[in-house]
């Protein structure tokens, strides 16, 4: 499994919310304009982003392989 962010879903007109719940770290944005991105080598999958976003944007999928 993976975490993803669903670029539809995500308004990319703000702080993303969810970089503050992360406790690892895993969530970083360029600026208030860009889409947030998520270090596969931090996130430990413990869905904290998944509850806290108010838009439904994080999405846990299954790895390609």
């Amino acid at each position: 499994m993976k975490l993803i962010i669903n670029k539809s879903r995500c308004p990319q007109n703000h702080k993303c919310p969810s970089i503050a719940v992360c406790p690892k770290g895993a969530i970083t944005q360029k600026d208030i304009y860009s889409l947030p991105e998520i270090a596969g080598d931090k996130c430990i999958l413990c869905g904290k982003c998944i509850k806290f976003c108010p838009k439904g944007a994080f999405e846990k999928v299954q790895e390609e392989e």
